[in-house]
């Protein structure tokens, strides 16, 4: 990276959409690289069986907002950042004034519907952003670039129904993949800002269980309702 990606890094600011176990951990990658200002954005509070596989939480933090409670330990990891954080749910309403001066966004959602929104609103405002999720022993990311490759519509054009989707809550979740997954998140988003990522765009999948690994190149979908015609 050298000094001029230090001071890059150093220069951006980055939102993290939610403080789940995707979320807490990138939280800590980020703060630790040098990442110059982070938002944190999560409604939820701390619950005991959060500590199983959210990053920079304890026992003595059950009952207090997530995104405060990794704000302080942020603070306490690199005091020289800038750290935000707001106990709100992001929504329709909220999102374009969240997104506002934001260089990049990382994903730590436990939902579709919430990604939808996400991608939308970064498309619209030319803002890349690091799609990412978990469940299971498995995950999968994708990173963003409005106007330079897919978006998440091109992926998934239309939301799988609920029965038919994967999470911790109906598959539990091993604790080893988030942060596996969040490695190739933040990395990504390091490289994003240093100017240093090369398409073509690749859609990372990994099941730690299985010891299945892929990266599969996804093409931009000329068609599609948000980033298309």
């Amino acid at each position: 990276m050298g000094e001029e990606g230090q001071r890059r890094l150093n220069a951006a600011s980055v939102l993290i959409a939610g403080c789940g176990a995707l979320g807490s951990n990138s939280a800590e990658i980020l703060a630790r690289a040098g990442i110059g200002r982070i938002l944190l954005i999560d409604s939820d509070v701390v619950e005991l069986t959060n500590l199983q596989r959210q990053g920079l939480m304890d026992a003595a933090d059950v009952g207090r907002p997530k995104a405060d409670v990794v704000a302080e330990a942020l603070r306490q990891i690199n005091p020289e950042i800038r750290i935000a954080a707001e106990v709100v749910r992001i929504a329709a309403g909220n999102i374009e004034r969240l997104i506002t001066d934001i260089d990049l966004v990382l994903d730590g959602f436990d939902n579709l519907e919430s990604r939808y929104l996400l991608n939308d609103a970064c498309v619209k405002s030319a803002i890349p952003w690091i799609f990412a999720t978990v469940a299971g022993t498995f995950g999968m990311t994708m990173p963003i670039l409005p106007g330079e490759g897919p978006c998440l519509r091109c992926l998934f054009p239309e939301p799988a129904p609920e029965e038919a989707v994967l999470t911790a809550g109906t598959s539990g979740l091993i604790n080893t993949i988030p942060r596996a997954i969040v490695a190739l998140q933040a990395t990504q988003a390091m490289k994003i800002i240093l100017r240093s990522f090369a398409p073509p765009v690749r859609l990372t999948t990994y099941d730690i269980w299985q010891e299945s690994f892929s990266a599969q190149k996804i093409p931009r979908n000329p068609g599609c309702l948000c980033c298309g015609t």
